[in-house]
């Protein structure tokens, strides 16, 4: 048993073994700021971690946990980390383990799907980009599904540019297999990285992503959603996948505006509570007031197209590639044998953003330019979040679709039309013309986008009204 606490820089970390009790969060004084909801923090019942105090805040805050029976003990973050994250003291009673840069360590009682496979897992670090999605295509397809190799290319880059993506298609096709394939592929515990969430009609805030204070027990009523964000939280350098599938049965706005909100806000903030000091959870855990949006949560939302869901808005499309499942092989059952997975690490895929020349810039945006001047007399206009997100897309697409650079930048450019540009565009006889002058100008130019509005066409001829998703 024991009471500690570690003081790296500006960071504090007070932790208890056996059956000694947390600290009391409430003797802090609240003008040293260490648990208010502005600051940098997280605790549950063995460790309470304060990041980016001020010196002098830190100092008192050293007199205050000596006086209460705490004692100094120089451990490494790392370990404190993993202490946190598992509960487990042995952790911190052996002696450091040395861990290679992106590897994960996992609990060893969670299982995989393949678990009765004996699997190779690899660091990423090793790999090329080229390599890595090789690997996510042949684990893809060694396990049945046999996905076009530029939709799972263009999924990758999707979330590598910014990780919120929507998949849209008819029922069957393999969306939601895909958001788990994909992070198995890259995972070395997808159990624990990986999340499916099947929104449900009723869904009219997101106290059913989020949870919420409950004011007859005085405890936080916390859901897999919320556990699985603050476990992404607390391990920035490996990537986590959310799912929320079928996500359209319910309005997408009631349940999913605050994430939407943070997605697009300099300080990612979502706000849980209003309780300074956090709120307990039933099986003691705190929760604090407020969360920031990690960058290594990527969310894939998949629609269908039926009777039963509701449309997406303007505002939702504007801010996600959306990619449709056309054309799937669901009658192939043509699977190799391949048995390795890859610990991705965020840091590794950050190594892996690309950049445009400045003529690869200019063609792009004089493309978009002249698609926008014939969408935005019909109501459609390009706006500046998707022509930076387009240009980020594109340049980190290079060499992916295609070795030649002039080749990839057109498929690249194509899909980005297809994805960011004509999800936008619905209506009935009166965007005949636009249709028939986007045809006019893809043909020769971006064949993937031309398929598309011919098939919108073949709609509006049909049913009187058309869409990207009908």
């Amino acid at each position: 048993m024991g009471k500690y606490y570690t003081r790296r820089g500006n960071n504090l970390y007070i932790f208890v073994t056996g059956d000694d009790e947390m600290i009391d969060l409430k003797v802090f004084p609240p003008e040293l700021n260490l648990f208010g909801a502005e600051s940098d923090w997280r605790v549950n019942d063995r460790v309470a971690i304060i990041r980016g105090a001020k010196e002098e805040n830190l100092d008192k805050a050293e007199i205050i946990l000596e006086l209460n029976g705490f004692t100094k003990r120089d451990l490494d973050e790392e370990l404190l980390e993993r202490y946190f994250t598992r509960r487990d003291e042995m952790i911190i009673e052996e002696e450091p383990l040395s861990i290679a840069v992106g590897e994960v360590i996992m609990p060893t009682e969670v299982t995989t799907r393949t678990e009765t496979r004996a699997v190779e897992v690899v660091e990423a670090e090793k790999l090329e980009e080229r390599e890595l999605i090789e690997h996510i295509l042949r684990y893809i397809k060694s396990r049945g599904y046999n996905y076009p190799e530029r939709l799972v290319k263009s999924y990758y880059i999707s979330l590598k540019t910014k990780p919120f993506v929507i998949l849209t298609g008819y029922s069957g096709m393999g969306k939601t297999a895909l958001t788990r394939l994909f992070a198995e592929a890259v995972s070395e515990n997808v159990e624990e990285q990986y999340l499916r969430i099947a929104v449900q009609p009723n869904w009219l805030d997101d106290r059913h992503l989020l949870g919420f204070y409950n004011p007859l027990t005085g405890r936080y009523v916390s859901t897999p959603f919320l556990d699985f964000l603050l476990r992404a939280v607390e391990n920035p350098d490996k990537p986590y996948f959310l799912c929320l599938d079928e996500m359209n049965l319910s309005r997408v706005e009631y349940y999913f505006s605050r994430f939407i909100s943070a997605m697009e806000s300099l300080d990612r903030v979502i706000y849980l509570h209003g309780f300074s000091g956090g709120v307990k959870t039933e099986d003691g855990r705190i929760i604090p007031p407020r969360v920031r949006m990690p960058h290594n949560l990527y969310i894939s939302g998949t629609i269908n197209i039926d009777e039963a869901s509701y449309s997406l808005t303007p505002k939702l499309i504007d801010r996600a590639n959306v990619i449709e499942f056309h054309n799937v092989d669901v009658w192939s059952e043509e699977a190799e044998d391949y048995d390795k997975r890859i610990k991705l690490s965020i840091s590794t895929l950050k190594g892996f953003k690309g950049e445009l020349s400045p003529r690869e810039r200019k063609w792009v945006l004089d493309t978009l330019r002249e698609i926008n001047d014939m969408t935005a007399r019909y109501g459609f206009p390009i706006s500046q979040r998707v022509k930076r997100e387009t240009l980020s897309y594109i340049a980190n697409s290079r060499g992916i679709y295609s070795e030649d650079p002039e080749e990839n930048l057109r498929v690249a450019m194509d899909l980005q039309v297809k994805q960011r540009v004509l999800t936008k565009i619905s209506g009935a006889e009166p965007i005949r013309p636009l249709l028939e002058d986007l045809i006019g100008y893809f043909e020769g130019r971006l064949p993937i986008s031309a398929e598309k509005v011919e098939r919108m066409l073949v709609t509006l001829d049909e049913y009187g009204f058309t869409s990207f998703y009908a």
